[in-house]
């Protein structure tokens, strides 16, 4: 096996970490261009005018002449005659090929991150290196250790002649034929066992996939592709064999105390199993105060606590027990809501108990406590979707906001979350129009539920489900609805109903409560900071 060379070895030219994310991030050449083209071994990259970051984990920074450099793939402005692999100053003012690829939405199952695993991409092209670049953003990356270099395969063989080989190699390469399978040879004699390779390719021919993965490659991409798309094929790389299957995820929080989530997260997981026949497991997170067992008529004393006491030993076996079968398709996993111990702080413990419940079911249903901690913030990142119940106040408001800003950032390849405003129409009280409060936090609501609750309070006293109720029917239609958008990914085209029954309202009157607070309260001092802020 290699050993680690002590002293400095000629390293692949190092792709910057662009400033921006993808599509901004893919870069162009610097209007410096022709200073650069010298037939000499010093890097452009290195120009001390420049000032974005260089990926440190290779000693040395000579940069290694390649022949199979391509210049750049689109004309840019003003025309520079230099390769793609100079170092970039600034993102392209022309529109890059890669900006235009979607992403597969209704993915069936969820969402996997990739492994504690270090990777090298060498590729030709800059606008490549953009959009490989573009994956660290995502939260799926968090865990890998990603490095990008140009040059291509070339470069690829003539440093890992001297180090060590990553557990991922991807490489750029327009070659075809007994040239790429000759170098492919020459790699292979490099690779340490049980490094995994990624070709990305110039053509979509399936006759060159099938040969390169007899070949032993582990997968072929074709550019242009979305960073999703590149982390999806990564991430399918480390599923387990055995276990193949990842159910999703949708996590409901409230934006305030009281507004309403848990009760919206109860009916919304009975609504997928008892009218849409959904598989579907519904977990309380909240071990000091949850309110799952009490609305599905259960005291039980065991459930949510004991899978996070030893997450090491959780297993299939261990959550069939603790778990409770409420119907065919609805499996519940309650709190004890006791005060005699503190829930655990570790991210780990949550994150293992939620990655073994979707394991086992298809769709699972995350009924959050109102705390902001490490392990909520994770979950609610990580979740396929996010499920935000409000009410048209002020704190609410600010909350919202700050959540809704907060899950873009820390999501930006994933859908936005889903917005739901409870208990409006509230008598005599100062409601935020529902138009300000959509426009103040930049997010349109899915669902608007009256304000009930001689309802709501009759189902949770009896243990009972809204649909258990002949005066719940609107509010239930509604949350019925939304449970359609998180089964398939898409809202129903249209829902049953009376005709010119508002979704979600109640009644009619009660529409008309909601619309008169909108007229009376739209220049209220606050708000208009806030929308003036925006």
């Amino acid at each position: 096996m290699k050993q680690p060379q002590t002293s400095p070895v000629s390293a692949p030219t190092a792709y910057p970490s662009p400033a921006q994310a993808y599509p901004a991030a893919v870069p162009q050449a610097p209007q410096t261009a022709p200073m650069a083209v010298q037939p000499t071994p010093q890097p452009p990259m290195l120009q001390p005018q420049q000032t974005a970051p260089v990926p440190q984990a290779v000693p040395g920074t000579a940069a290694m002449p390649s022949p199979n450099m391509a210049p750049p793939a689109q004309p840019m402005a003003p025309p520079i005659d230099m390769p793609a692999p100079a170092m970039p100053s600034a993102p392209i003012q022309a529109a890059s090929p890669i900006a235009a690829p979607t992403v597969e939405t209704n993915r069936e199952g969820g969402e996997k991150a990739l492994p504690r695993i270090s990777i090298h991409a060498f590729c030709e092209r800059s606008e490549t290196a953009g959009a490989i670049q573009a994956t660290t953003q995502d939260w799926r990356m968090a865990r890998a250790n990603l490095k990008i270099y140009m040059g291509g395969l070339p470069a690829a063989i003539e440093y890992y002649h001297k180090e060590n080989t990553p557990g991922l190699i991807l490489f750029e390469s327009g070659m075809r034929g007994p040239e790429l399978f000759a170098q492919l040879d020459t790699l292979a004699s490099v690779c340490d066992s049980g490094t995994k390779v990624v070709m990305i390719g110039a053509a979509n021919d399936i006759r060159l996939y099938r040969e390169l993965i007899e070949k032993g490659l582990s997968d072929y991409l074709v550019p242009p592709f979305h960073p999703l798309t590149l982390i999806r094929s990564l991430s399918d790389l480390y599923s387990d064999p055995d276990k193949p299957f990842v159910g999703r995820v949708a996590a409901f929080f409230g934006a305030k105390g009281g507004v309403g989530s848990s009760t919206i997260a109860h009916n919304i997981a009975w609504a997928l199993a008892n009218d849409l026949q959904q598989e579907t497991s519904l977990v309380d997170m909240d071990s000091s105060w949850g309110t799952t067992g009490l609305d599905f008529n259960y005291d039980s004393s065991q459930g949510l606590e004991e899978a996070l006491a030893e997450p090491d030993r959780l297993d299939e076996t261990l959550l069939d027990r603790i778990m409770i079968r409420h119907t065919e398709k609805l499996t519940i996993l309650p709190a004890s809501a006791s005060l005699g111990s503190p829930a655990p702080t570790a991210s780990t413990a949550y994150e293992t108990l939620v990655d073994g419940v979707r394991s086992l079911s298809p769709l699972t249903i995350l009924d959050m406590p109102h705390v902001w901690t490490d392990w909520s913030s994770q979950l609610l990142t990580t979740a396929d979707e996010v499920v935000i119940t409000a009410t048209l106040d002020l704190a609410n408001l600010r909350n919202t906001k700050n959540l809704v800003e907060f899950l873009k950032a820390a999501r930006p390849n994933d859908s936005e979350p889903l917005l739901i405003l409870n208990k409006t129409g509230v008598p005599k009280t100062a409601e935020i129009p529902v138009k300000d409060f959509a426009s103040a936090v930049g997010l349109q609501p899915a669902v608007v539920l009256a304000y009930e609750p001689v309802v709501y309070t009759e189902a949770s006293n009896d243990g009972k489900m809204l649909s258990d109720l002949k005066s719940g029917a609107s509010a239930y239609e509604g949350l019925t609805y939304l449970a359609h958008r998180l089964q398939t990914g898409q809202f129903p085209a249209q829902i049953s109903g009376k005709k010119g029954k508002k979704l979600g309202l109640g009644k009619k009157k009660k529409a008309k409560s909601v619309e008169a607070i909108d007229s009376q309260k739209s220049n209220k001092s606050l708000v208009a900071k806030i929308l003036k802020r925006k």
